[in-house]
């Protein structure tokens, strides 16, 4: 699979992860539901052909919609992200995510009716098959595996704060995914440490819905379990007209004694150098009324310092953003999100305001076998 290393091994991930930073924390729940189907008592004797749910196929994502308003400008963002999960056997994993997001504006500003339209992008399409306990194979379009953001943190229900860092696209150009292949799992596992990587290689391709440019690179880190740290570091080489080397490195950190999340990343390309820390405390803890221990206060500050003009989604200029975000959970599975941020930068001052609403969902696309 293409995204940050669970904690089964059998899996090819790395143990503890966060639940919170990984699009396959919604699609490892949703393979085992697809692998295991529903858990009822079954008469059949063991060993039987009937004596388990089979493989189902499984819809998973989620949906949401972002009230943005950046430097007074309205942005309306109604989102979906269907995920497609269809399990041949133990050992082969179909699994495709489409992208589907509405921008629309005002037009005249600031009093006129809103309009605009519907994207949509497939952000990955991929076969993986489990070679072993250390080996994932995947073939197709899959997302860039560089630092924290493109892989885990990209999905509307996943990540704190709904705008993306400023040096989110180091690292992913030009669409944010590759089409080729890519090898990953974990190179060692013990009780004390985990060490997981991914090795890819991607090809030109101007297709419409699969636009890819050729690019190869890594990813590696080493996760404590004991104590819930991971470091980790990216490599990229775009081979694209002017060949560009971006890196990057990481680390995620979710201490046990406390529900805090911490993250921070720095990134560095031809275009530009930059960090961000973004950390988030869930009230859970807290000696106050249980509907107040559902709120989560999200925090986030980072720069950015563009080289030779900036440019491919680094700003042009030195810029600077904080971000406070108070995040509240309905439901495990359903979460109202504000934000506001401020962005400092030589050409122009702005607030950030950001409120909605986001839903994740995951079920089979058709009933487990029964007897």
């Amino acid at each position: 699979m293409t995204s940050a290393p669970p904690e089964l091994p059998i899996l090819g991930f790395v143990p503890g992860k966060s639940q919170h930073v990984s699009r396959h924390a919604t699609l490892v729940v949703a393979l085992c539901f697809a692998l295991c189907g529903p858990l009822h008592p079954q008469s059949t004797s063991p060993g039987s052909r009937e004596d388990h749910a089979g493989y189902v196929p499984v819809i998973s994502g989620g949906a949401g919609y972002i009230h943005n308003v950046n430097a007074g400008v309205t942005t309306l963002e109604p989102v979906i992200n269907p995920v497609l999960l269809v399990p041949f056997g133990s050992h082969v994993l179909l699994e495709s995510r489409t992208d589907f997001t509405g921008f629309f504006q005002r037009n005249p500003q600031p009093n006129g009716d809103f309009g605009g339209k519907v994207f949509n992008n497939v952000e990955f399409a991929q076969l993986d098959w489990l070679a072993n306990t250390h080996a994932i194979v995947v073939a197709g379009r899959y997302l860039l595996p560089f630092g924290l953001y493109n892989e885990r943190l990209q999905p509307i229900w996943i990540k704190n704060l709904q705008d993306a860092p400023f040096t989110a696209t180091i690292g992913t150009r030009t669409t944010g995914s590759g089409d080729g292949f890519e090898l990953r799992g974990t190179v060692v596992q013990r009780p004390a440490y985990a060490v997981q990587y991914t090795a890819y290689f991607s090809a030109h391709s101007s297709i419409n819905q699969l636009e890819a440019a050729r690019t190869t690179g890594y990813d590696a880190s080493v996760f404590l379990p004991k104590q819930r740290l991971e470091i980790g570091t990216s490599y990229q080489r775009f081979l694209e007209s002017r060949h560009i080397n971006s890196v990057a490195a990481y680390v995620s950190w979710q201490p046990r004694p406390v529900p805090v999340d911490l993250k921070a990343e720095f990134d560095a390309s031809y275009n530009g150098r930059g960090y961000w820390l973004e950390t988030a405390y869930k009230f859970s803890q807290l000696p106050i009324p249980r509907f107040l221990q559902r709120t989560q206060v999200v925090g986030r500050m980072q720069q950015v310092f563009p080289s030779h003009g900036g440019g491919n989604g680094v700003p042009r200029v030195d810029s600077q953003r904080f971000d406070f975000g108070l995040n509240y959970y309905i439901r495990d599975d359903l979460r109202i999100i504000s934000s506001y941020g401020r962005r400092f930068s030589s050409q122009q001052n702005a607030n950030v305001w950001n409120v909605g609403l986001t839903y994740r969902f995951v079920f089979p696309l058709w009933p487990g076998k029964k007897k």
